[in-house]
């Protein structure tokens, strides 16, 4: 999940060596302007905080604070006056739009401070969570489109790797060792496009966005029957599978009809022999 739809420009990284101190990542949404949470979990706070109240936290401008349901907090700052959707309390999940991007607060330009705090407060590396690198670029989002196309990465070799963000040196180790599992077809949430002379794909993988580089001699773009979709799906706890049951039901049913009529068929064709084996007994044949 991405912050915008479309494309999402980092303008400024966290703590690259050009401000050292910087505690988030920038991002503008360059065909979006609409701030979507990329996890779920309680809003924590929605709103802006006055400069008269002390400390640093009225440079964020109108913001949005997720308490994520992995225990770490999530920050969107310099939201527009007046365009926040959601209110202190309130349950959100990944995709849930919360405001406008704006440049409100201490900003020089309409953005969004993006900032990710572990369970000690500290402030952790967003980028991954953002579904860009940690470098200053334009990343797409193409999850509507994708979507749509119930795509899977199938494993074929025990050489291909998983990340936790589209970036070479990202390797998830908490994971596997860092591998997915050789013959696992995982659920595609979106081609992200190239990064790093390699083309990427956000998957899930048990229950966790990651992602993976698509090489041809390590995995393939698959798409798979509604039932072993669904299963696919289930395993990694991944996707809207609301589609696929639909599918799997119809798909029963129009086997249960065909079964029905199969054996209505074969009692009519028995009941026409016994009528001709009647008839020649009848006629002395």
């Amino acid at each position: 999940m991405m912050i915008f739809k479309g494309r999402n420009r980092v303008t400024s990284g966290f703590r690259l060596t050009a401000r050292p101190s910087h505690n988030g990542i920038d991002l503008v949404g360059d065909d979006d302007k609409t701030v979507h949470a990329v996890v779920g979990g309680t809003v924590g706070f929605a709103g802006i905080v006055s400069k008269s109240a002390g400390g640093l936290t009225w440079q964020w401008g109108y913001y949005v604070r997720i308490d994520g349901n992995d225990g770490r907090k999530y920050y969107y700052c310099h939201m527009a006056a007046g365009s926040l959707r959601v209110r202190a309390g309130q349950r959100v999940q990944a995709g849930t739009a919360l405001g406008t991007m704006g440049n409100t607060g201490y900003s020089f330009g309409a953005h969004t401070h993006f900032e990710v705090r572990n369970i000690y407060g500290t402030p952790i590396d967003p980028a991954g969570y953002a579904g860009v690198r940690n470098a200053v670029g334009t990343y797409a989002d193409t999850t509507d489109k994708e979507d749509n196309d119930m795509k899977f990465l199938k494993v074929t070799s025990g050489k291909c790797e998983v990340f936790t963000a589209p970036d070479v040196n990202a390797v998830d180790k908490h994971y596997n060792g860092g591998k997915l599992t050789e013959g696992v077809c995982y659920p595609v949430q979106a081609e992200v496009g190239s990064s790093g002379g390699y083309s990427w794909v956000r998957i899930f993988v048990a229950g966790v966005q990651r992602y993976a580089v698509v090489l041809a001699d390590r995995c393939q773009l698959v798409t798979l029957s509604p039932g072993d979709a669904f299963t696919a799906c289930v395993a990694q706890g991944g996707g809207d599978t609301s589609e696929l049951e639909s599918q799997v039901e119809q798909l029963t049913k129009e086997r249960d009809t065909a079964t029905q009529r199969a054996q209505r068929a074969e009692q009519q064709a028995g009941a026409y022999l016994q009528r001709i084996e009647s008839a020649k007994t009848a006629l002395g044949v």
